[in-house]
């Protein structure tokens, strides 16, 4: 059988505009949902954790018992994870630190999004979500496994850029592997801020200080996530079928909130003319909140051509459907390829 190597990775966090959503909703069950269809395969997801979502519940622990306990359930399920066998990251979204609490609703408003982009931040705030993320996740993790490794990143809005502001925390806390790369895509707004139009034509690759830029001798890995190019008529047959789903079964996402608001800011423009922007209607991130049983076949035609796809999804995004199509997929994969889905192993491949 031919070999493929698999790598779902899931940014654990709620909704990060005017209304932030509850855990239970867009997290924990979504997340037991997704367990139920990974665990019996052996697949080796990642979990890259908004830390500073566990941060700010942690702040308002001791006045309000319903962040105590979202706190302590999302704790239990992480060490659930990681006897699982998945990876637990760290995903930082700085503007956490203004964000408001309403003890009525038991929601955040983080509509703040001025230290949205951690490029933003002063030097002491740095320090500060770097330091106290490492902190809170470790005393999480290690209580299950002392010996577990925090040693990979995601950015928040996919913001790593420039790498400069974060090398100095990379380095001081032992992060080796970085997940921010989104491949061909750039964004330019008040809250992301990224471009990655021209990066190397592979999916692995090491760097040193510049995402973008392979370094073989470079102190990190760059594991960048895949894009996949979705013919016209297949989008609009998707978008059809979407609705009937919505309107005849109900199907919609599992979780509800208010996300992120952004507007499109000023910019020379992308590194490269072989990028696209995020609002493009040509290609899109592999997500399993995007793909449906509409969109399954161009999936499985991408898998034949390619020995790697990297998928980047958000358990409050998924629909029932959603985790449907993601179990034809599982199944489809395993039946028909050799399927290796750990990156430690994944990583040995290309670098």
């Amino acid at each position: 059988m031919m070999k493929k190597n698999l790598l779902i990775t899931f940014d654990y966090e709620v909704f990060l505009g005017a209304r932030s959503g509850q855990a239970v909703e867009n997290v924990l069950n979504p997340t037991e949902r997704i367990r139920s269809i990974l665990n019996p395969r052996g697949i080796k997801a990642i979990f890259f954790v908004d830390t500073t979502y566990l941060i700010t519940l942690e702040k308002y622990s001791d006045s309000y018992p319903a962040c105590a306990k979202d706190l302590a359930d999302i704790s239990d399920q992480l060490r659930q994870l990681l006897r699982d066998g998945h990876y637990i990251f760290p995903h930082i979204h700085a503007h956490w630190l203004d964000a408001v609490y309403n003890g009525d609703t038991h929601q955040f408003n983080l509509s703040n999004i001025n230290r949205y982009r951690f490029h933003n931040l002063v030097e002491n705030d740095r320090e500060f979500v770097f330091r106290e993320s490492f902190r809170i996740l470790s005393s999480i993790l290690h209580k299950e496994n002392p010996n577990y490794k925090i040693n990979g990143y995601r950015a928040g809005g996919w913001s790593i850029q420039p790498f400069t502001d974060f090398s100095p925390y990379f380095k001081k806390h032992g992060i080796e592997y970085d997940f921010s790369v989104m491949q061909k895509f750039y964004q330019f707004s008040n809250a992301q801020y990224f471009d990655f139009s021209d990066i190397p034509d592979k999916p692995i690759y090491r760097f040193n200080e510049d995402v973008t830029k392979e370094d073989t001798n470079g102190s990190y890995t760059q594991i960048s996530s895949s894009v996949i190019e979705v013919k016209p008529h297949i989008r609009q047959l998707d978008r059809l079928h979407r609705k009937i789903l919505f309107k005849l079964l109900k199907d919609h996402t599992f979780a509800r909130g208010i996300g992120q608001q952004s507007k499109n800011i000023h910019n020379s423009g992308p590194a490269s003319n072989k990028g696209y922007p995020t609002n493009n209607t040509k290609i899109e991130p592999a997500s399993l909140e995007l793909m449906s049983i509409v969109k399954l076949p161009t999936y499985y035609k991408y898998l034949r051509n390619n020995d790697y796809l990297h998928f980047v999804s958000h358990p409050k995004m998924l629909s029932k459907h959603n985790l449907y199509a993601l179990l034809q997929f599982v199944n489809y994969t395993y039946n028909n390829y050799e399927v290796e889905s750990d990156f430690i192993k994944i990583i040995q491949n290309y670098v």
